[in-house]
């Protein structure tokens, strides 16, 4: 054998090695994550008055007094998340990582000496802002999905109000009970694309950071197990349809912690 030879056999070899490796984490990071083909589709949001804005057209929507916008998205191939981040998965992150938020008010209210309370490893994480639940995504290898990749895995190309249907079911979702229930409790209630508890249980961050000039907000999905009633000052928050949208008032880090909010994520596919 050339002297020259041994070398480029090594060279294959450490390449070879590397690419098993990048395969090897690839196949791990997208564990648990469902594959989107990538489409065109119509994205129809409906704004109820709280979160519409008079600029866009009015309707009468099938959730009442509504600001309608109605586009076509072209969404490439993407991965997300068959279930919703779990106390499980986060606590994973902090040990590996030592997340610490900046501002640590409210951060995991409801854990105890640094652990999710017993029996609650697989219920999704809440007590969490955009920031930390960034953090996660950006340790995942992942990302906070846009509002219209949510919306399509949560609808597919039926356009249904729900993911199951246009009919709501309460045996479907996790919505007006008295806390959150370990994901993919609701097996029927699963999206056409195969994701769970896109309707209630937490309501789910999107990566829509939007800054009026007087606010700062983003948008949350799918609603979530709790239900406000009496004002209409309340995010309503509960049961909500795959088009409709909670305006997220960015208020401090601490004030942003809610037993109401948790996240999924997502990953370009290449």
């Amino acid at each position: 054998m050339l002297p020259w030879s041994k070398s480029v056999i090594n060279i294959t070899l450490i390449i070879v090695l590397f690419c098993q490796a990048y395969i090897a984490e690839c196949q791990n990071n997208s564990r648990d994550m469902v594959l989107i083909k990538g489409t065109k589709f119509k994205y129809v949001q409906i704004n109820r008055w709280r979160e519409g804005l008079e600029i866009t057209p009015y309707q009468e929507g099938p959730v009442g007094d509504s600001y309608i916008e109605e586009y076509w998205v072209d969404l490439r191939d993407y991965y997300i998340d068959k279930y919703e981040v779990t106390n499980k998965q986060y606590k994973e992150f902090l040990d590996k990582t030592g997340y610490k938020p900046q501002w640590s008010r409210n951060f995991l209210k409801h854990w105890q000496n640094g652990t999710y309370p017993k029996g609650m490893e697989n219920h999704p994480i809440v007590y969490v802002d955009y920031w930390d639940a960034k953090a996660y995504a950006d340790w995942a290898g992942k990302k906070l999905p846009s509002e219209a990749q949510w919306q399509f895995a949560a609808q597919g190309k039926e356009y249904s109000l729900f993911p199951w249907g246009n009919v709501w079911d309460p045996e479907n979702a996790n919505v007006g009970t008295n806390g959150t229930k370990p994901v993919g409790s609701y097996p029927k209630g699963a999206s056409p694309l195969g994701i769970m508890d896109m309707v209630g249980n937490v309501a789910e961050m999107t990566e829509s950071f939007q800054d009026d000039g007087w606010h700062w907000f983003s948008y949350l999905r799918g609603g979530s197990w709790f239900q406000a009633f009496g004002s209409l000052w309340y995010t309503e928050n509960g049961l909500l349809t795959n088009q409709q949208r909670l305006k997220y008032w960015w208020l401090n880090p601490g004030y942003n912690r809610s037993p109401t909010v948790g996240f999924r994520c997502v990953k370009e596919a290449y």
